[in-house]
C-alpha cells in the first residue's frame, strides 16, 4: 500500500507499454534481504533515505523507498524493465578513498534488483563517470578523493514491481595501486549519428520534465547522466551542414542502449568491449549486424543512433531539419577538469558568439600539428616587439569574480614567457600573467581570479616576448 506522504519526484521514460498491466500477478518475493556486513578499517557512513532526490514512482512508506513504476510515461524505443534513480547529496569525507562498497539492506522481487552507483570529485572540481556495483561488490573508483556522491538504481520487473530499500550503508577504503582512467589530457570526439528526442511533457532519466525547444542530449549510458538541471557532464555538439556548434548538458539515457559508455576505451567500457572505441553498439548492430543486429534488449535499432537531442538544440542551436551525423565532444572526458566554465575557443564556429569569441589582430595561423589542443586546432604567432594578441572576449550579464583557464600545446619552440593579458569591461589591465608554454600542453592552465564587472570582458594573448619563438592561443575557460 501506498504512504499518503509521497516524494515530488517525477517519473522516467524508459521502456514500452507493459504487456497485460494490471492484470499480471505480483512476482514471487525473495525470502530473504541482503545483510549487512562490515569491513574491519573502513571509513563506513549511512545514507539517510529522505535527504535525496529521485526519478520514478518512488514512494516513502514504513519499510523504506519502494520504486513502483506503474504509470511511467515510456519511450518510444523503451525498456521492458524501468529504472527509478535515487541521489544522496555529495559527502566529503575525514580521509580520501578510492575503492567503496555499499552495504544494502533491501527486499527485492525476482526480477528486480538495486545497483549503486558512485562518482569522485577531482581536485579541480570535476567529477568522475558514475561507476556502478551490482550485487554489493565494491567500485573502484578511477581516483582517489575526500568528496563522494552516491545514487541508487531501483529496476522494476516487467509487471512494474520495484524493490524496497531499507537502508543504506557504505564502506569506504583507500587501497592505492593503479586504478584504470576514464580521463583523457584532452576531451575525446567522435562522429556519431544524432536522432531528435522530442517527447515534449514527457521527463527524463534525471527527473526533468521536457519542455518545448528545450536543451539537453541523451547519452545510452547513466555513467554519464548528469543530475536534474546540472552540467557536470556536458558535450561540445557541432553539425558541419550548418557550421553550427553548442554545448549542453546530458539529462537523459538512451537511444536504445543503456550500458553503452561508448566513448570509453574496452578496458572501462561497461558493455560491448570488442567495439571499437567511439562507435555506438547501436550503430555497429545496425550498419555491421554486430551481436545479430539487435540491441541491449533483443530489439532491431531503427537507426545507428548513438545520441538524443532535445528539440531547441536540434533546430535552434544547430539548425538540424533531420537526423544526421554530428561531431561529439565529451567534455568531462579533459582529465578530470570542471566543465561548468564559459569555454571560448580559438574557432568562431564552435562558440556561442553571443557570449564569448575571439578576436585577432596581426598574422595567426591555424595548426593542429601539435597534439593536446581543445576544439579543432589551435593558433599560433611568431614573438616580436609587438603585442597584435589574439582576444578571447567572454559575456558577464552581471559583475562576478571569476577564475581564468587557458590552453595551449606545448613543445621546445614555444615562449617560455608567453604573456596573458587580463582586462576588464572598462579597459582596465587587471594583471598580465607570464606562462611557459614549453610545458603544460593539453590541459587547463589557471592564470588566476579577478573581480570583473557586468559586461565585455577579456583575455589577450599578446607575441610581445623574446623573440625566435611563438606563443599559442587555443582556448580560454571562465570558471
Amino acid at each position: 500500500m501506498r504512504s499518503k506522504v509521497r516524494s515530488t519526484f517525477m517519473t522516467m521514460m524508459w521502456g514500452v507499454s507493459l504487456a497485460g498491466g494490471a492484470a499480471m500477478a505480483e512476482a514471487p518475493r525473495e525470502p530473504a534481504t541482503e545483510a549487512l556486513r562490515g569491513t574491519a578499517g573502513a571509513l563506513g557512513w549511512t545514507e539517510e533515505l529522505g535527504t535525496g532526490e529521485g526519478t520514478g514512482e518512488l514512494v516513502r512508506t514504513q519499510e523504506g523507498l519502494v520504486y513502483e513504476p506503474y504509470n511511467v510515461m515510456r519511450r518510444s524505443e523503451g525498456l521492458r524493465t524501468l529504472t527509478g534513480l535515487y541521489t544522496f547529496p555529495a559527502r566529503r569525507l575525514e580521509q580520501p578513498v578510492d575503492t567503496v562498497r555499499p552495504l544494502i539492506r533491501a527486499r527485492r522481487a525476482f526480477g528486480t534488483s538495486v545497483e549503486v552507483d558512485v562518482r569522485v570529485r577531482s581536485a579541480s572540481g570535476g567529477w568522475s563517470e558514475w561507476s556502478t556495483s551490482s550485487a554489493g561488490e565494491a567500485v573502484r573508483l578511477p581516483w582517489a578523493g575526500s568528496e563522494v556522491q552516491v545514487r541508487l538504481a531501483l529496476l522494476a520487473d516487467e509487471q512494474g514491481h520495484g524493490p524496497v530499500v531499507h537502508e543504506v550503508k557504505l564502506e569506504g577504503t583507500l587501497e592505492g595501486g593503479t586504478t584504470e582512467s576514464v580521463q583523457s589530457l584532452t576531451p575525446l570526439t567522435y562522429r556519431v549519428y544524432a536522432t531528435r528526442e522530442g517527447l515534449v511533457g514527457g521527463t527524463t532519466a534525471n527527473g526533468h520534465v521536457i519542455k518545448s525547444y528545450d536543451r539537453f542530449v541523451a547519452l545510452p549510458s547513466r555513467r554519464a547522466l548528469a543530475t536534474n538541471g546540472g552540467t557536470e557532464y556536458q558535450v561540445r555538439v557541432c553539425y558541419s551542414v550548418t557550421g553550427k556548434c553548442t554545448t549542453t548538458s546530458v539529462w537523459d539515457v538512451g537511444p536504445w542502449n543503456t550500458k553503452d559508455d561508448y566513448w570509453n576505451p574496452s578496458s572501462v567500457r561497461e558493455m560491448w568491449k570488442d567495439l571499437p572505441q567511439g562507435k555506438p553498439e547501436a550503430q555497429a548492430a545496425y550498419q555491421d549486424g554486430y551481436n545479430g543486429g539487435y540491441d541491449q534488449f533483443g530489439r532491431r535499432p531503427a537507426n545507428p543512433a548513438g545520441i538524443d537531442i532535445a528539440d531547441g538544440t536540434f533546430w535552434t542551436d544547430l539548425g538540424m531539419s533531420n537526423n544526421d551525423w554530428v561531431n561529439v565532444t565529451y567534455l568531462w572526458t579533459s582529465g578530470g577538469a570542471p566543465t561548468t566554465g564559459l569555454i571560448v575557443d580559438n574557432n568562431n564556429a564552435a562558440n556561442d558568439t553571443t557570449k564569448g569569441y575571439i578576436e585577432l589582430t596581426g598574422t595567426w595561423t591555424a595548426s593542429s600539428g601539435t597534439a593536446g589542443y581543445y576544439g579543432s586546432n589551435y593558433l599560433y604567432a611568431a614573438t616580436a616587439a609587438v603585442s597584435e594578441p589574439a582576444t578571447f572576449w567572454f559575456y558577464l550579464p552581471a559583475a562576478a569574480t571569476k577564475t581564468i583557464d587557458a590552453r595551449w600545446t606545448s613543445g621546445t619552440n614555444r615562449s617560455a614567457a608567453a604573456p596573458f593579458i587580463i582586462k576588464n569591461a572598462s579597459g582596465t589591465t587587471l594583471a598580465t600573467v607570464y606562462k611557459n608554454q614549453q610545458t603544460g600542453g593539453g590541459a587547463w592552465n589557471t592564470l588566476g581570479s579577478w573581480s570583473f564587472p557586468a559586461g565585455w570582458n577579456k583575455v589577450q594573448v599578446s607575441r610581445w616576448a623574446t623573440t625566435g619563438y611563438v606563443v599559442v592561443a587555443d582556448a580560454i575557460q571562465v570558471r
